[in-house]
């Protein structure tokens, strides 16, 4: 195997206009706010349930987490304000479903790259 040189100055400043195209700042930190949201065990957990349930209340939720009202209602919020969740008012109760699916296949990428590390 060769060994690796790094680019010098001229070099980068000449990339510089490609590795612009692959950062698009705005881009990127979407995916960080996705990231940040989703890095919260409560919050997966929640996600977790939500692929498996079509509906929940707050209550169902929170008992099935193992988390005060409190907890999973800001959890709940967090996630809603982000676009992974939706809620409906049903009368009394706010019931909450998966707004974006397509966390569903983040989630189970998560799942495979956790799972070929525990390999390691």
């Amino acid at each position: 195997m060769s060994q690796y040189e790094c680019l010098n100055d001229e070099a980068i400043d000449l990339e510089m206009a490609n590795v612009k195209n692959i950062i698009d700042t705005n881009i990127v930190e979407g995916k960080a706010d996705i990231f940040k949201v989703l890095g919260d065990l409560n919050r997966i957990k929640i996600v977790e349930l939500l692929a498996h349930y079509k509906q929940l209340c707050v209550y169902e939720i929170s008992r099935f987490i193992d988390a005060s009202v409190a907890t999973t209602s800001h959890h709940l919020i967090t996630l809603r304000n982000s676009g992974v969740i939706t809620s409906e008012k049903h009368g009394k109760r706010v019931v909450y479903a998966l707004e974006n699916e397509e966390v569903i296949s983040l989630l189970d990428v998560a799942k495979d790259i956790s799972m070929m590390t525990e390999k390691v």
